[in-house]
Formats: C-alpha cells, structure tokens, sequence
C-alpha cells in the first residue's frame, strides 16, 4: 500500500481438518518484503522446485534472472554484488544450455537425441541469450543461428512450422495450434525489435477461430508489442468478458472455474498462471496504458503473489518464467523510492514480531517462524511503503480421490546376501496415466534412494524411447518420460547396498506430469524381505509388492512361485 495508511488484517491459522488422522508437519513462516521482486532475487538458483535437467527446465533458471537484472537495472537498485552473483547463475545457464543446441542452430528439450529443434524452445532460448547479452558474454553466432532457423521455418501464412514436441499440452484446444505458435514466437522476437511485419498482418483473421482465454492471452501480448492497440484493445475487451473476480483478484483459466479461491494455499492450475501472466503483459505492453489498465494489473498482481512458492518461484517451469516476467514489469512501472513501513504481527497468546521496511531494507527479505498454530494472527502495517508479506505452510497430505493422475505399483527383490556380496535391490515401477487427457505432458519419476544405496553402474533399467533421460541427484533418481498413456509402462532400477545400515527406513518413490503436479502419486519401498538366492534372482520372484491406487496402500506377499506384478 503506497500511502499513509494503517492496515489490520487479520488471518486464522487452523489445522487442517481432513490432515487429522495423517503424519504431518506444519511449518509456517511469514516473510516481509519492501519489494515485489525481493523473494525471487533471494532465490534466484532455486525458483521451482522440481529437477532441471532439460533444456528448457534450465532455462527457468536462465530467463528469470534477466528479468531480475533488467528491474533492478531500471530502477537503480542493481549492486555490484547482485550483479557478480547473478551474472554468474547466467555464464552457468548459458554453458549448460549449449549442450541441448543442434548443429543446425535450433534448440530442443534433450538436444540432439530428440532429433530435430524444438521451434518453442528455440524461440524461447534465442530472445533469453538476446536479453543476457547485455549482462554475460553470448557468442553471436548461437543468437543468429537460431534466428535463421525460425526464418527457415516461417510458413507462408506469416506463422511457424511447428518442430519438436511442445512443452505442455495444457493450452491446446480445438484450433490449430500454429496460432498460439506463431504468437508465441512473434512475441519473442518482437522483444527483440526483430521485424515480423508479414507475420502480424496475418494472424488478425486467425482471431475469430481462437476461443481459447490461452490463444487470446498470447495474441494481445503479441500484438501490444507490435504496436496494434486497436487490435490489443479487442482481444482484452474479450478476456475482460472471461475474467474471474473474487476479493479485488482477477484470473484467467482455460476452463470454467468457481470464482478465486479464498483460501490461503488454493489448487492452481500452472496454466492458469501462465494465462493470466500473459494478460498481465498485454496490458502493461500496450502503446498507451491507461489508469483503468493500471487498476486491472493490481488486481491480475493481486492473484499472482497468492500463487507464489516461498521461493518467489511458481508450481512449474512456464508459468515461473512468464509470471515474473509480467510481474517484474508491474514492479518498474510502480517504483518508488520514496516512504517506509512497519509490519507487526502479534497473536493474542503474546507471539510478537516487527518488520522495518524502508529503502536500505527494501529488497531484504524478512521473515519468523509462526509457533502459534492453531491460532489467529493480526498483522498491523504502518506506513507509506509497498509492502509483501506472504505466510507460508508446508504440510504433506495424500491427493484427493478425484486428482489422483497415475496409477503407480512397486516391488522390490533383494539378491545377492552373503557376506561376500554386495546386497542388490531391484526395483520394478509400474505406472500409466488416467488423467483426462489422451495422454500426459513430459512425467518425472522421482526415486529417492534408501540410505546406504547407491544406483548401481550399469543398472538394467527397462529403457524404451519414452525415456528421455535419467540423472541422479542427492540420492534421488529422476527419470524424464516423454509422455505417458493408458498402457502400464515397467520401469527397473537395481539398487546396490554400499554402507550396510539397521534401522532402515522406507524411501519415497513419485511419479508426476511436470506440467500440472498436483496429480502426483507418493508411495513408499523398502529393502526388508527375504533374500532372493542368486539362482531365482532372474524368475522375477516379488518378494514385498507396494500397491498405490487412489491413495490406498495394500501390501502383497508372495513367494517364489515364479508370481509376476501385475
């Protein structure tokens, strides 16, 4: 609130009550903030937290930086220090994105073993290393490479061929997807100040065949950034009409959704983010922008904090990219450096804490840990500063019924128990999707080591093309799928015992669409069982069986008796 005001609102911390016959832990936190930015500057290596060990996950790790240097740059606050520590998260991401680049100049998920260049990525990377240039040296020659790769796929319609798979499948609808292509690449080149005349004189009659708030979002950036306010104002006019209000927020969605949520952690969709960034931008990009626009952002803003992670990141990749984006453009557009403000939050119980914010503290990032709970709280703000503060909860819960996307089963057989030997687990997955989709976007099967383990060398995992890659990270095991559809589909992973431990205690095994995470199945395994003799070990014997359907967890035995999983 920029003004001299007092502000008392009040929030209860309850329990949750469907938690109650569940472990779990709560931990809330309560940042403060004098600037929009302050969480993702913190934050900056990680903003999402999920793997990224793809080309265009690393480039969420890219891209948001450059938005975060050009809002501090605009607004005098860049240090020598951001700017050394920043710059070198930018030379890390560029040297890594380079190894996902084809010899053609383009850019795809998995680099060359996808085949060809992904025409999103490409344009998505080429308008990144463009921007970074300023701050990081980029060799020209990967910027006009890449440049001339979309020139070369540039149909006759002014649209772009589509190479590659897309990122996401959330967006597709009933229209040809060469619209939300061809303005998706326009946009990106057009930040660039990259001529696309021929192909913004065509997409205006692609208007009418784009019922989807996804396709319109897209095109009215596009074309604010071309200069079009007649034709920006049309398209706004229409996701005016589409708009959900609720509590002085305002979003979009693909679908038809209940107002917004009122509740602190609501279920968002990331394409819902990502849609309602892209009208953000619309209207920040305009050629004129009025004080009206300027009210509808602080509402679209309003919407957006509440969907922030305690990272200052987003729930996936796109969205994380594009929501900062919109919202480091609102924040240089409503600077100031003037006015400080004092945060109090007090319970009635005696918990007490103030926060101070004024220009030296205006990017520090403030927060306490709430011991409190269950409990209300009143936060006092005193002052003529903008002021964020965000309270956070961590908790684990199993999905409901309704959200559950995968079907996930595990088993385990031990092998190899003399003293002699070393102890191997092997770990059979079998998972499908049973979304609403035909099929899912890219799934991330998330194996988290038992202690004392180790990925064997050489495992014998089942590969298939639909495994893109696999990466082992601090004792987790990430498989990147392609796609996943209604047909079970075997994962094997040997596991091999290199510190002998007592005690030991299950391990975690997720399998989730990247996209849309909320739909994510959680069970557990372990290596407690009888030893399989090396003589049975290859007769697929199950020993312990994990069964996960629907958040139900059924333990089978069985002996060798030659049983397979099904």
């Amino acid at each position: 609130k920029r003004q001299n005001s007092h502000l008392s609102p009040s929030c209860t911390l309850l329990f949750i009550p469907h938690l109650k016959s569940c472990l779990h832990l709560l931990c809330f936190l309560h940042p403060c903030v004098g600037d929009l930015m302050g969480m993702a500057l913190q934050n900056l290596d990680h903003l999402v937290q999920m793997p990224h060990g793809c080309g265009e996950q690393n480039m969420v790790l890219f891209a948001p930086i450059v938005y975060v240097l050009q809002y501090l740059e605009k607004t005098r606050q860049l240090t020598p220090e951001i700017k050394e520590r920043a710059t070198g998260f930018l030379r890390n991401g560029y040297q890594m994105q380079l190894l996902y680049r084809h010899r053609d100049g383009s850019y795809s998920v998995f680099g060359q073993q996808d085949g060809e260049g992904n025409t999103w990525l490409t344009a998505f990377v080429v308008k990144s290393f463009s921007q970074a240039r300023k701050y990081i040296y980029v060799d020209d020659k990967n910027v006009q490479d890449a440049l001339r790769w979309l020139e070369q796929n540039q149909l006759p319609s002014g649209c772009f061929a589509t190479k590659g798979s897309l990122f996401h499948s959330s967006l597709k609808g009933g229209v040809d997807d060469e619209i939300s292509l061809g303005a998706y690449v326009a946009a990106a080149l057009l930040e660039l100040g990259q001529p696309l005349k021929v192909s913004m004189l065509l997409l205006p009659p692609a208007l009418r065949y784009a019922p989807m708030p996804g396709y319109q979002a897209v095109l009215a950036y596009a074309f604010a950034l071309a200069g079009d306010y007649e034709t920006t104002q049309e398209l706004l006019y229409i996701l005016e009409e589409q708009a959900i209000k609720s509590g002085g927020q305002i979003h979009w969605s693909p679908k038809p959704s209940s107002p917004a949520s009122t509740d602190f952690w609501p279920d968002t969709q990331s394409v819902d983010i990502e849609l309602t960034a892209y009208v953000l931008l619309a209207y920040l990009s305009k050629p004129r922008v009025h004080a009206g626009d300027m009210t509808t952002a602080a509402g679209i803003v309003a919407w957006l904090t509440r969907q922030q992670n305690a990272y200052g990141g987003f729930a996936s990749t796109q969205d994380t990219v594009v929501a900062l984006q919109a919202l480091a453009k609102y924040a240089a557009r409503t600077f100031s450096t003037s006015g400080q403000a004092l945060v109090r939050v007090k319970s009635q119980r005696g918990f007490g804490k103030a926060f101070q914010v004024n220009r030296q503290k205006r990017l520090l990032v403030q927060q306490a840990a709430l011991t409190e709970v269950p409990g209300q709280l009143l936060v006092q703000v005193h002052g003529s500063s903008c002021v964020f503060a965000q309270t956070v909860l961590r908790y684990h819960e199993p999905p409901p019924r309704a959200a559950v996307t995968f079907t996930l089963r595990v088993s385990t057989e031990l092998t190899n128990c003399s003293q002699a030997n070393a102890r191997v687990l092997t770990v059979r997955i079998l998972t499908s999707y049973i979304g609403s989709r035909v099929t899912s976007n890219m799934v991330i099967v998330e194996v988290s080591l038992l202690s004392g383990f180790i990925l064997a060398p050489g495992s014998r995992m089942l590969r298939r093309t639909i495994v893109k890659k696999i990466e082992v990270k601090a004792s987790v095991v990430y498989i990147y799928l392609e796609k996943l559809n209604d047909e079970s589909q075997t994962f094997i992973l040997q596991l091999e015992q290199v510190i002998p431990m007592k005690n030991l205690k299950p391990a975690t095994i997720k399998v989730y669409d990247y996209y849309q995470p909320g739909g994510l199945q959680i069970p557990s395994y372990s290596g407690v069982g009888s030893c399989v003799p090396s003589s049975l070990a290859g007769k697929r014997c199950v020993l312990i069986a994990v069964c996960v359907r629907m958040c139900v967890t059924e333990f089978l035995i069985s002996f060798c008796r030659g049983a397979s999983l099904r």
